[in-house]
């Protein structure tokens, strides 16, 4: 399901929207602009604009330490900070540690006994556990349970009508939601601090595109409070990693970008050129194809890029 769009101050123009292929393996329905999809770690770019609006309410600083929230953090993990988390700079790794917990207290817990990679602040290494972390700050900061407070102060106010959070979705099926590639248990349903901040969101390609321009209209943080979210941070391979986001240079032209990809199929990218003015989203259940492990939204993407950033 892709969509390309021209924008600039004056007016925006969908040039493309539209629905490709099935959403079941009955080839019953036709996906379309609000078919649900699982936006994985796309999810932790939310988590960014909840973080950044808490600290523009001047609740907490990117320079916190986490034990200000959790002080029984084991010693190891005590100077680990907010920005830290936001820049997968704390070193923490990918090992999921949280997933399976049910509440705030066992996710903190269980991502506390897990064994760093590398010292806090030394290098970048790409965890969910971090934004799972930011997640419970934000509940601990709020008073709100994350997935409530990232619906009053992030999908509301965004007019994301049809996106789905955690808790929401009992047993995602066709048509509202797109079929996976395999079938999953229950676990993945629910209340699952595995997911809770660093992945889990279902949206659609209309919902996406009115989260992004109510990012990009100030309705969910003023411009300099997105900048903060959008502006290169630490090196990696490929580019630089923001705050939630990727920053690259593509075709010659900046790329701010947030992708994510589940093993059951999902995958998602959002692909915005400013010194361009476009936009593409673009959500799939296809999996991995081919041997190269690339994904449906890799390869519309990147037609799409070549089309439209010259």
């Amino acid at each position: 399901m892709p969509m390309a769009q021209r924008c600039s101050s004056a007016y925006d123009t969908a040039i493309l929207s539209a629905g490709y292929g099935f959403i079941d393996s009955a080839h019953r329905h036709a996906p379309t602009d609000s078919t649900l999809f699982n936006l994985a770690s796309i999810s932790k770019s939310f988590t960014a604009v909840c973080i950044a609006q808490l600290e523009a309410q001047g609740l907490l600083h990117r320079s916190d330490t986490l034990t200000r929230f959790f002080p029984d953090l084991p010693a190891d993990k005590r100077w680990i900070t907010i920005e830290h988390c936001l820049t997968h700079t704390s070193g923490l790794a990918q090992n999921y540690a949280a997933d399976g917990t049910r509440t705030l207290d066992e996710a903190v817990a269980a991502i506390g006994r897990d064994t760093l990679d590398t010292l806090p602040g030394t290098a970048f290494r790409y965890s969910n556990e971090n934004y799972e972390l930011l997640a419970a700050v934000v509940e601990k900061v709020s008073g709100m349970p994350f997935e409530a407070y990232v619906r009053a102060h992030v999908l509301l106010p965004a007019g994301m009508m049809r996106t789905k959070v955690w808790s929401d979705l009992a047993r995602p099926s066709p048509p509202e939601v797109a079929a996976f590639t395999r079938v999953i248990g229950p676990e993945v349903f629910g209340v699952n601090w595995g997911y809770i901040g660093s992945g889990g969101i279902y949206s659609c390609t209309s919902d996406l595109h009115a989260w992004f321009h109510a990012l990009r209209d100030g309705a969910i943080l003023s411009p300099a409070e997105l900048d903060t979210l959008w502006t290169p941070r630490v090196p990696m391979s490929v580019g630089h990693m923001a705050r939630g986001w990727f920053v690259s240079d593509t075709n010659g032209t900046t790329e701010i970008w947030t992708r994510g990809n589940e093993d059951w199929g999902h995958n998602a990218v959002v692909r915005w050129f400013p010194e361009r003015g476009v936009l593409i989203i673009v959500l799939t259940n296809s999996g991995e194809i081919g041997d190269k492990n690339t994904t449906g939204n890799r390869i519309l993407g990147d037609a799409l890029v070549e089309v439209l950033v010259r």
